[in-house]
């Protein structure tokens, strides 16, 4: 069964497409990678230099990394990003055996495609969420002029009733999809609340962009946030999308909308973070200094539009990128993370959340029943605990020390523990608070 399966009957067919275009899984495994303990700090002040081979999905909450290389924010806590300049352009279709083979170490990723792999691998980890992705959306051609989910919800209808009513035009037709495995969950529950069943035509999104700009489409669902605001600001019509869902549909645990939730973020070799533990601290460091320099200056996504629309195929300047990333890719700052890894009563708790999405996924036979657990596979919880940690311990030193007498070298290495702290380097900003505390 190829790519281009047939979605006849929403949830139905998932399992089917899910398997027939999985990526052949390497041989590697690393029975050391089930769980993440944390490692030590090193002694001294130093800073130590790595290399890291990272890799970059085309999308805009996928690739603002970009900004932190352009600004030299990752050298400076010496890190170089090889293959230089800037890391290595890949796509869903590559980039898990590049992880898995050891050929990257790191990669944006959107978690959930790690999922496939533990049916032979438990190498693969999500190491940091980014933000929730919000692009999900079933777009129809301006022409047809039709209503969408949120024209019939503010006539006062139900939400089966607003659903059924926005998607019945769909019923028949061809929705052109992307290949991201991470689209069909949402197609077969749209599918399934809607009571509804089309063909589902898979396409890269280049070249369903092409098609749509030449009106040769009447239904899309691309994969990339870029690709959902620029045929919006074409006058494409939002049928319905994923905050839909969140909104207005069925709430709780065991709801069907849980498994959707949709977390992009880091993905990387367990076996390489084990190894280099600090060395990926400290590039989380940079990722949230970014989000937050981004968040406070949103010019600064001047740096990465050039190099997006160059993998995306998009013509986004600075304030289409920030569109882009506000309405359909908000990110995630580091205090923002407590939603995901300590509000249990959030939708989006990552255990939570990622129970849902493993029992969906192995109800479809994608991974063995009982094969993963949400710690196993999203380690970002303990490394931003751990990195919660160090901030509190720099922040009890550094409240300590205030007041005290300090020699010139102790005063100096309290500096830079702030200017560390203020950078998210929380790992090299306690570092200096011990050696500030030195000999006070």
């Amino acid at each position: 069964m190829g790519c281009k399966t047939l979605l006849r009957d929403g949830v139905g067919m998932m399992a089917a497409f899910l398997l027939a275009c999985a990526i052949p899984l390497s041989a590697a495994m690393a029975a050391d990678t089930r769980s993440y303990q944390p490692a030590p700090p090193e002694p001294g002040t130093q800073i130590p230099t790595a290399r890291v081979r990272f890799a970059m999905r085309p999308y805009a909450d996928n690739t603002f990394y970009i900004i932190a290389m352009k600004r030299g924010w990752f050298k400076e806590v010496g890190l170089s990003i090889l293959p230089e300049p800037y890391g290595l352009k890949v796509t869903d279709t590559n980039v898990i055996a590049l992880l898995l083979n050891g050929q990257i170490d790191m990669t944006s990723e959107f978690c959930p495609l790690l999922l496939p792999t533990y049916k032979s691998s438990h190498l693969l980890k999500c190491i940091a969420f980014t933000d929730n992705f919000l692009g999900n959306a079933i777009l129809a051609n301006p022409a047809l002029h039709l209503k969408s989910f949120k024209d019939y919800i503010k006539q006062g209808m139900s939400f089966d009733a607003a659903m059924h009513a926005a998607l019945a035009p769909l019923a028949g037709k061809t929705l052109v999809g992307a290949p991201e495995l991470s689209d069909r969950p949402f197609e077969a529950a749209v599918a399934s609340f809607g009571h509804v069943q089309w063909s589902l035509q898979v396409l890269d999104d280049a070249k369903s962009l092409v098609l749509a700009k030449a009106g040769r489409e009447e239904f899309v669902n691309p994969e990339g946030a870029p690709i959902v605001y620029t045929l919006e600001q074409a006058g494409w019509t939002d049928v319905v999308d994923i905050g839909d869902l969140y909104k207005y549909g069925p709430a709780g645990i065991n709801s069907p909308i849980e498994p959707l939730v949709a977390n992009v973020g880091i993905g990387a070799n367990g076996a390489y973070v084990l190894a280099h533990q600090n060395d990926v601290l400290r590039f989380l460091s940079v990722v949230w200094r970014t989000i937050d320099a981004v968040q406070k200056d949103p010019s600064l996504f001047g740096l990465q539009a050039p190099y997006l629309n160059s993998v995306a195929g998009t013509s986004l300047d600075a304030k289409g990128v920030e569109s882009t990333i506000k309405i359909l890719d908000p990110l995630s700052s580091f205090d923002f993370d407590r939603t995901y890894f300590v509000d249990k009563t959030s939708v989006l708790y990552y255990r939570n959340a990622w129970a849902a999405i493993i029992k969906e996924y192995a109800s479809h036979g994608v991974v063995p029943a009982d094969g993963v657990t949400p710690d196993e596979i999203v380690w970002a919880a303990p490394i931003w605990q751990q990195m919660m940690d160090y901030r509190s311990k720099t922040v009890a030193i550094l409240h300590d020390l205030a007041g005290k007498t300090l020699s010139p070298a102790q005063q100096d290495a309290m500096h830079k523990s702030q200017d560390f702290a203020a950078k998210f380097d929380f790992l090299d900003a306690y570092r200096y608070a011990v050696a500030a505390q030195g000999g006070a």
